[in-house]
Formats: structure tokens, C-alpha cells, sequence
């Protein structure tokens, strides 16, 4: 196995880079997308070999001194080769420098719980599990109901656990991570519930009510989604909330893979 030359990813690498992406969770990857703005922050790193990009990673400062990673990509061409495990050691050994300068604390990722590789591999740097969600969906929906869209306070966060699901990260919850959500998620109302949507993605998350009123979050979520043009509703939950899960299930939302527990693992490494 040859070694990568592991650098900070160049617009010269778009290429290659959406190449990886479309070969990643069958095209429907973020990566692409999101490639040109994290190579202006200078926060996506690439793997190259023999002058092609081969894999990614990206680290990227969070509130409350978090230094988040994600991305981490090897080109179906190029898996099961080693690849990806150079690729994590660099990014695990970028971010211990990052925290060694002060310039975070700690590093957290989310990852879903069929990425045993990924698993392994943190869990053998040092990473615990330090939270946990349930992502589901409900393909075909057609709702016409309305929400109310309003401006919340962070009273309003507090019925979270630990963190705040938007799309497939996870600030804290704390002041930071409240306004880093508010940038990137609207807040909607549905008779007692509120919730959160993520604008990028489809996924939905409740702030507070749904364990009390769970069909008021589920229809809220789907009308939602029908605003939004889409034909299905995505909603992520935390481990905690059993009463919405169960009535999720009893309304047709399911998971992608049949799972125990939860299906999207918050991974941290404290030095």
C-alpha cells in the first residue's frame, strides 16, 4: 500500500473530489456540494495519490471549542486498501495539533451506526460514544397543513439533550450552539410543539411538546416537508424521546436499516 500525500484540498482538486462524492452512499452525498466553500475556508483536507484525490476529510471549528470532523471519503476505486485509515489517523492527528495550540478542546463527529470501520478505528484512537439519535422517514407524503413559523428562545432548546441536530451535525447545546443552529435551521409551530428544520437538508428535530403531543411534531414535520416540495419526511430524535419514536412507527416512519437503539452515534475525544 502507498502512502497518501495527505494537504489541504485546492479548488485544482474539484474533480476528483466530485468523483468521490458520486460514488458515495449511492450519489446521494453532501461532499460535492459543499466542496468549493470548505476549500475556501481551508478546512477540507485531500488524500492524493499519484497526483489524483483519492479521499477527504474536514475539520472545521464549532462553539464551545469543538473541532468537528466529517467527510471522511476514499473513492470506491481506492476502499479497502488502507486508505481510509491513513486518512483518519491524519485527521486525528490534525486535530490533536489543533487542540495542542488551544485552539479547540476536543473532538466530536457523528457517524451512522452501520460505519463499523469508522467505529473501530475512533474507538481505538480514544473516541467514547457521547450521544445518540434516531434518524427515520416516511416516503409519500402530501400534506397541505400549514405551520407557523416564529422566532424562539433558548428556553425553548432546553428540552435538548446535549446536542442540536442540524442535518448531520451537532453543535452543542449552549448559547454558541443555539445561534450556530439558528443560522442554518428555521423554527416552526404546530399547536403546542416547536421544531427545527434544517434549511440544506429535509431533516426535522423537535425542541419541546412532542413527547406530550407526538402526532402534532409528526404532522408538523410532514407539512413541512410538503411545503418544501419534498415527498418525504425526515425527522431525527433523541434516544430519549421513546414516546415519538414508537408513534413514528406506528405512522409509517421507518429506518433505513433495521436497528437496537439508535441509528446515529456523537462520537468525542477529550485529550
Amino acid at each position: 500500500m502507498s502512502e497518501l500525500n495527505i494537504r489541504i484540498a485546492i479548488m485544482d482538486d474539484i474533480e476528483d473530489i466530485a468523483a468521490i462524492s458520486r460514488t458515495t452512499w449511492d450519489g446521494d452525498d453532501y461532499l460535492e456540494k459543499k466542496a468549493r466553500r470548505w476549500i475556501r475556508d481551508s478546512s477540507l483536507y485531500a488524500g492524493e495519490l499519484d497526483g489524483k484525490v483519492v479521499g477527504t476529510f474536514r475539520l472545521s471549528a464549532m462553539p464551545e471549542g469543538v473541532l468537528w470532523m466529517e467527510a471522511l471519503r476514499v473513492h470506491k476505486d481506492y476502499r479497502n486498501c488502507g486508505y481510509g485509515r491513513q486518512l483518519a489517523d491524519a485527521s486525528f492527528g490534525t486535530g490533536k495539533k489543533i487542540i495542542g495550540s488551544g485552539k479547540a478542546k476536543c473532538m466530536e463527529f457523528s457517524t451512522y451506526f452501520k460505519n463499523a470501520e469508522s467505529i473501530h478505528i475512533s474507538v481505538s484512537q480514544g473516541f467514547r460514544v457521547v450521544n445518540r439519535f434516531m434518524l427515520m422517514n416516511r416516503e409519500g407524503i402530501d400534506s397541505t397543513a400549514l405551520n407557523e413559523r416564529i422566532e424562539p428562545s433558548d428556553a425553548d432548546f432546553m428540552f435538548l439533550r446535549g446536542h442540536i441536530p442540524c442535518g448531520w451535525k451537532y453543535p452543542r447545546l449552549c448559547r454558541g450552539g443555539i445561534e450556530w443552529a439558528l443560522q442554518r435551521c428555521d423554527t416552526w409551530r404546530r399547536g403546542d410543539v416547536l421544531f427545527l428544520r434544517e434549511r440544506n437538508s429535509n431533516e426535522t428535530t423537535p425542541l419541546r411538546g412532542a413527547e406530550d403531543y407526538p402526532d402534532s411534531f409528526l404532522d408538523g414535520a410532514e407539512a413541512a416537508a410538503s411545503s418544501a416540495g419534498d415527498s418525504h419526511s425526515c425527522i431525527v430524535l433523541h434516544e430519549s424521546g421513546i414516546k415519538v419514536i414508537e408513534r413514528a412507527f406506528e405512522r409509517g416512519y421507518d429506518t433505513w436499516e433495521p436497528v437496537e437503539g439508535c441509528n446515529v452515534l456523537i462520537f468525542r475525544y477529550n485529550i
